[in-house]
């Protein structure tokens, strides 16, 4: 409420006498008084402080004192009255002045809007004390800071004392109508506004709070006539916006919208958009939506929503039917889906539902919206409605469309009497969902869902339940339920068509499920045959390539070598970047031949090829061996040096330890053989290589009559082999190893350590109970089993798998420093392919999480070079090297391997690429081709809701850069609403960018 105030005359206070005209400080003082009771308040100051250097007396010191703090305040400068009053108070505490400076002070307070501190200082001063018309002040001003302090009844009462007094009775009358008009009872306030004079202040602001009233009371006529003649008297007013807001919405409601729009229109050029009244912006929403200013009406709406009433229930409405009518699928569903879901208006609801429905089969997304729960709500909410039908079809459909499977799944479980469309429904959310468990390593569980869905293919999709049991053989095959898995796989390619694109995939799979029954002779025939399906196919080729290393293994097993031979060439040609296993095989099959230069000069090759290959360990023992066979010893021993010097870890090294002493004692050289043996004694004392080299050792002693001098060497290395090799020990761990593979139990496993800690399966027992436990969650238990093994028996094969477990924990606990310590010894020590990535795998995870970008690419090119790695796994490398190279700046490189991976959002790292390739395009300015990434990123209902939901961050942060605010803002309040998980990272970004 602006009030209007005169200060209050104090000035009265002081006297005149007769020397007026004197130049003394008595002349000075009297003109000062006149000046100041004329308000020439600026002329007054300069007189007082002309007597206050004219030698006053006490007393009239006093009074210029008293005299320069009135006309100071009056003058309007508070922070200096204030200072005046109060030095005035402290040097005349008992002169007749000093309760009125009392006043005086608390009215500059008053003047400042300090309400609180000014009424408590009006409080302070007794009623009795002031004159009369000092009271009237009092009074007047203690019931205007009642007033804006809310103490309304107290306002009331002190105006109301008022209503006599020759100065405030017009304003007293004003402001208790102003209470009334502010209460509700307008009936009240319109009987005081109108007895007050309507020609001076506060009075004057009667007819805008007149105006206000018969609004209020629907009057439209009333309030739009006595809007006009305000607008009409007084354009500049600061009332004037408000005018024209009441007469345009008066108009409005008597049905003239041509001269409501005129009026509303001039109120919002007078007036900021955010500060416009929601019930003006709403009618020039709906007005620009019927003329079809489609983007305009959305603009004007907008802030509508924020009323928790009708009206912003409405505007989501038209807002939504606006962004239908411009194909804008994604605004439309939010916008109608928050029209439905506010409760204000039964009728709006139910059209807005029925749109949502109509725009949620067109395409159109919600972030984490439940399009099935929705409708289910419509239909028990609105179960007569004409909407009904239509909605109960949508329904069928949104089972499908709807990203959370689950919730879909049951849902039609609990539906009594499913239709044809609805069982087609069930067979393919069951399908969706088994491939999801088996992506997730969830095998028992997907294996369920196949079968339930290929259950329902004679009522539904047939060719679906063909394609069903080719994922029943995967997850039977992965179980190793092999021959379950043949059946599978076969029953598959019956019933298959044969144009159909999976075709040579289940020929591969079955093929490899007779492989690992060990049926050489079906596996080869199998592999055959998908080597003439990949020549009718777009087969990638690396499959073809396997294809082939599988038949030359086959032939191989089968003796024939020459065969074998010819296979791996092929599959060497076939995929040139895999080729170190082809080539090494090659190799070995020319040494089974007979041809050992030629197999020397195939591990040359392939070594020089293929430098990081794991098969590096086993090509140089190979090589040597050859060289042996050549009578080449000399060479060997070379060969056997350069093993051990740069795999010592691996069994293969401590097996070219063995063989270099064997070799050694066949040359003569019986002294370096005994130093050879020591030497993996020594080094390696708990492995099974140690065991033979002590045997060894141990007998050559004894021919040479120093079997002491054996006795004090194995004494002197800590867990070197003993002589006694107990049977007891056999028999136990033999007793606890079956007991573990029969039923997983590992209380005998557990009892052998205790009573064999350094026993000789000990190593075993370790690496079972490690296993053991990790498959059972208990990673503290499994890390300290695993750090016992590695640590005790370093170099057993064992330690090996103790490594693996041991570096994994670390990773998922987050001790990434020591996880890639492991990792290194891991690669490091590893004598097969499958530990030498799980190492690189490690390595390559660590140094993710760590930044060093280097070090990933580095081993995600180790990983990719091998032949080993599986489809799954070479997901996860392929990304991982794409990162680094983007944080590197090698961004185009990084896309093109993003783009590659984004097509499968089901992987995980598909979805990542998928996000990560779309903030590059973003964050490059490539708006558009980010949009369209990050739209196909949310189409296509990836299960990993993280990245689902850093797409619509990421989506909404386009919209807004492309001046889309409501879009953007209804992204994130939609996602805010919906999203599942409770990562803070992503509610994090949701609330920076709303507060933006």
């Amino acid at each position: 409420m602006k009030r209007k105030l005169t200060i209050i005359s104090l000035a009265a206070a002081l006297t005149l006498s007769a020397e007026i005209n004197s130049p003394f400080a008595d002349g000075c003082l009297q003109r000062g008084i006149v000046l100041l009771r004329n308000d020439f308040t600026q002329g007054a100051i300069d007189q007082f402080d002309i007597a206050r250097h004219s030698s006053p007396t006490p007393t009239q010191d006093a009074d210029i004192a008293w005299g320069k703090a009135i006309a100071t305040l009056r003058e309007g400068n508070i922070d200096s009255a204030r200072g005046l009053l109060q030095k005035y108070i402290e040097a005349y505490p008992a002169t007749s002045q000093t309760l009125k400076a009392r006043i005086a002070l608390a009215d500059c307070d008053f003047y400042q809007g300090r309400y609180r501190e000014a009424l408590s200082a009006y409080n302070a001063i007794s009623p009795s004390a002031p004159d009369l018309a000092l009271a009237d002040d009092l009074i007047y001003r203690t019931a205007y800071c009642d007033m804006m302090l809310g103490n309304t009844s107290k306002a009331l009462a002190g105006f109301a004392a008022l209503t006599s007094s020759p100065v405030y009775a017009n304003a007293s009358r004003f402001y208790q109508g102003y209470i009334y008009y502010t209460q509700g009872e307008y009936a009240e306030a319109r009987h005081l506004f109108d007895t007050v004079d309507k020609y001076s202040s506060p009075g004057d602001q009667a007819p805008y709070f007149l105006t206000q009233i018969a609004f209020h009371e629907a009057n439209y006529d009333q309030a739009l006539a006595m809007a006009r003649r305000a607008i009409s008297e007084s354009p500049h007013s600061p009332y004037a916006p408000e005018m024209l807001r009441i007469a345009g919405e008066s108009s409005y409601q008597t049905g003239d919208t041509p001269e409501a729009i005129s009026y509303l229109q001039r109120y919002l050029d007078t007036t900021s958009i955010d500060k416009a009244e929601p019930s003006a912006l709403y009618i020039l929403g709906i007005n620009a939506y019927q003329q079809g200013e489609l983007d305009r009406a959305v603009k004007l709406l907008t802030p509508v929503t924020e009323q928790p009433d009708a009206i912003g229930q409405s505007a989501y409405l038209y807002i939504g039917q606006a962004f239908l009518q411009q194909g804008n699928m994604d605004a439309a569903i939010m916008a109608l889906e928050k029209a439905y879901r506010l409760d204000y208006d039964p009728s709006v609801r139910e059209t807005a539902f029925y749109n949502y429905a109509v725009t949620r089969m067109e395409g159109g997304r919600t972030p984490f919206g439940s399009s099935v729960a929705l409708m289910e709500d419509f239909l028990r909410t609105y179960p007569n409605s004409r909407f009904a039908p239509q909605v109960q079809e949508y329904l069928v459909t949104g089972y499908i469309t709807d990203s959370n499977y689950d919730q879909a799944l049951a849902s039609i479980n609990a539906i009594s009497r499913p239709t044809p469309a609805i069982i087609a429904a069930k067979q393919r959310v069951l399908y969706i969902l088994g491939s999801r468990d088996l992506a997730n390593n969830r095998t028992t569980q997907a294996l369920e869902r196949f079968r339930e869905s290929k259950a329902l293919a004679p009522q539904a999709d047939k060719n679906m339940g063909a394609e069903t049991e080719l994922w029943i053989g995967d997850c039977l095959y992965r179980l190793g339920r092999y021959p379950d898995a043949a059946t599978a796989f076969s029953s598959y390619l019956r019933t298959a068509p044969k144009s159909s694109p999976n075709r040579t995939i289940a020929l591969y799979d079955l093929a490899y499920t007779r492989f690992a029954q060990r049926r050489y002779n079906e596996a080869l025939a199998d592999f055959k045959k998908v080597i003439d399906a990949s020549g009718q196919s777009s087969a990638e080729p690396r499959i073809t390539a396997d294809a082939y290393c599988r038949i030359a293994d086959c032939q191989y097993y089968s003796s024939d070598f020459n065969a074998a031979a010819a296979n791996y060439d092929r599959a060497l040609s076939a995929n040139p970047a895999t080729g170190d296993y082809p080539l090494f095989q090659k190799a070995v099959m020319r040494g089974l031949s007979g041809a050992h230069d030629e197999k020397i000069d195939m591990l040359d090759q392939m070594m020089q090829t293929y430098p990081t290959s794991g098969l590096m360990a086993s090509a140089l023992l190979e090589k040597a061996e050859s060289l042996l066979a050549l009578n080449r010893s000399d060479e060997a021993l070379g060969v056997y040096s350069r093993l051990v010097a740069k795999y010592p870890a691996t069994s293969q090294g401590r097996n070219g330890y063995l063989q270099m002493a064997i070799t050694q004692m066949s040359l003569g050289h019986t002294s370096d053989a005994i130093a050879t043996y020591k030497k993996v004694i020594s080094s390696y004392p708990t492995s099974d290589e140690a065991r033979v080299a002590s045997d060894d050792l141990k007998r050559i002693l004894a021919d040479e009559g120093r079997l002491d001098q054996y006795t004090a060497f194995i004494a002197s290395v800590p867990d070197a082999p003993r002589l006694d090799t107990t049977e007891i020990d056999q028999l136990t761990f033999q007793s606890a190893e079956k007991s573990y593979l029969a039923s997983g139990a590992t209380d005998r496993l557990k009892d052998y350590i205790d009573r064999f800690p350094s026993g000789q399966h000990a190593p075993q027992a370790l690496n079972y109970l490690a296993t053991a436990s990790l498959e059972n969650g208990n990673h503290s238990e499994a890390l300290t089993y695993a750090t016992t093994l590695v640590t005790r028996f370093p170099h057993s094969e064992a330690s090996e798998e103790g490594l693996a477990i041991k570096g994994e924990i670390e990773l998922e606990s987050g001790n990434a420093e020591q996880a890639l310590a492991t990792f290194r010894t891991l690669e490091s020590s590893a004598s097969g392919a499958r530990n030498i990535q799980a190492a690189r795998l490690g390595i390559m995870r660590v140094s993710r999480d760590l930044g060093h970008h280097a070090d990933v690419i580095a081993a995600a090119d180790a990983l990719l070079s091998s032949s080993a790695l599986s489809t799954d796994r070479r997901t996860e490398v392929l990304y991982s090297r794409a990162y680094a190279l983007a944080q590197q700046g090698n961004t185009a490189q990084a896309a093109a391997e993003w783009e590659k991976l984004a097509s499968d959002t089901d992987d995980l790292y598909g979805a990542m690429s998928a996000f990560h390739l779309a903030q590059q395009q973003f964050d490059k300015g490539n708006i558009k081709q980010a949009r369209r990434t990050v739209n196909a990123l949310i189409d296509s209902n990836t299960p990993h809701q993280y990245w689902l939901a850093r797409g619509y961050i990421l989506l909404s942060d386009i919209s807004r850069s492309q001046g889309n605010t409501f879009e953007a803002d209804e992204y994130l309040k939609s996602l805010r609403e919906n999203y599942p998980g409770s990562e803070a990272d992503i509610f994090r970004m949701i609330e920076t960018r709303l507060k933006k």
